[in-house]
C-alpha cells in the first residue's frame, strides 16, 4: 500500500497565541502609581488600574506597569483596545528588561500591529524573550529566518536553531516546524529520529499535521520502530481533526487490514471524509467499496 503522506503547506501562517494577560504583580519597589494600579486591578476596577498603569509606565517608567498596561490596552480592559499604546508600553517595558514585554513588543513589530511592520527591529526583543525561555518568541524568530523576512533571504540554519528552542514548550507548531526541517535535512543534517520525536510532540499537543507526519514515520519506520497499528491510530487522530491526507491514509489501512483488522465500513467512511475535505481520489475510492 502506498501511503499518501500529504504534507500540508509549511507554515502557512504564524500560529495565533494569546497575548499575556495583565500580570498580578509589579516589580519590587514599584512606584506609587504602579502599586495603586495593581491594587485597583486586583479589586476588579480595571478603568482605575489602566489609568494608574499609564502613569506608572509613561511617567514613573515602571517596567511591570508598562507590561500590565500593554496587556490591558491590547485586550481592551478598562477602556477601548489601543494597540498603539500597547506597543509603546511594551517597548518601554522591554527596554527596562521585562522579557514578557519584549515578547509582545517583538511580536507586534513583526506583525505590524500598533504601528509599522519592522521584522528587523523585532529580532532584538524577540531574542531577549527567547533567551528568557519564552518559546513563542523562539518560534517567531524561526519563522522570520525561514521566510527570509530579514537579511538577503531565508536562513534555514538559524530557523532550525530557533525552532529547536521553541520545541517542546511551544510543541504544536514549534515541534512540527522543527520536525519538517529535521526530516528534510534543511538547515542541518537529516535527522529522522529527531523528526519522529518532534512530530510526536506536535501530535501530542494537538496539531493534526504533526499526527499525520508521525503516522508516516511509524508506517515507514523512519526514525522510529515500524508500527502499523500506531500509524493507523495516528492517521485516525489527524483525520478526526479534519486532515484530508490522514483520512486517506487511515482509510487505506482500514481497507487493507494493516495495523488491525480490515474494516470496509470504516474505510468507506474515511475515504468519504477525504473526499469532503477536497481529495478527489477519496470520492473514487469510497465508491469502490460496496455497502
Amino acid at each position: 500500500m502506498k501511503v499518501l503522506a500529504l504534507t500540508p503547506t509549511l507554515f502557512a501562517g504564524l500560529a495565533a497565541f494569546a497575548l499575556a494577560p495583565a500580570m498580578a504583580q509589579v516589580e519590587a519597589g514599584g512606584d506609587t502609581a504602579a502599586l495603586a494600579g495593581q491594587a485597583a486591578y486586583n479589586a476588579g476596577d480595571f478603568a482605575t488600574a489602566r489609568a494608574k498603569y499609564e502613569v506608572g509606565c509613561f511617567t514613573e517608567n515602571n517596567s511591570a506597569a508598562c507590561t500590565n498596561l500593554g496587556a490591558m490596552a491590547t485586550k481592551g480592559e478598562g477602556g477601548a483596545a489601543d494597540l498603539t499604546t500597547a506597543r509603546r508600553a511594551y517597548q518601554i517595558g522591554c527596554t527596562k528588561g521585562q522579557a514578557e514585554a519584549c515578547e509582545n513588543y517583538g511580536s507586534m513589530l513583526k506583525a505590524g500591529r500598533g504601528g509599522a511592520k519592522d521584522a528587523a527591529g523585532a529580532i532584538a526583543p524577540l531574542t531577549t524573550a527567547c533567551n528568557a525561555k519564552f518559546a513563542t518568541s523562539c518560534y517567531e524568530l524561526g519563522t522570520t529566518y525561514f521566510f527570509g523576512e530579514v537579511g538577503s533571504g531565508p536562513d534555514l540554519a538559524k530557523a532550525r536553531q530557533f525552532f529547536s528552542r521553541a520545541c517542546p514548550d511551544y510543541a504544536a507548531d514549534g515541534c512540527y516546524a522543527l520536525g519538517v526541517l529535521q526530516r528534510d535535512g534543511q538547515g542541518g543534517a537529516v535527522d529522522a529520529a529527531g523528526a519522529a520525536r518532534s512530530f510526536k510532540l506536535s501530535c501530542d499537543a494537538g496539531l493534526s499535521d504533526g499526527c499525520l507526519e508521525y503516522g508516516v514515520a511509524q508506517y515507514s519506520g523512519a526514525g522510529v520502530a515500524q508500527d502499523y497499528a500506531g500509524a493507523r491510530s495516528s492517521f485516525a487522530q489527524a483525520c478526526n481533526t479534519g486532515n484530508a491526507g490522514a483520512c486517506m491514509n487511515a482509510g487505506m489501512m482500514a481497507r487493507d487490514g494493516q495495523g488491525g483488522a480490515a474494516d470496509p465500513a470504516a474505510a468507506k467512511r474515511l475515504f468519504g471524509l477525504g473526499c469532503k475535505l477536497g481529495i478527489q481520489d477519496g470520492c473514487t475510492m469510497a465508491a469502490q467499496i460496496s455497502g
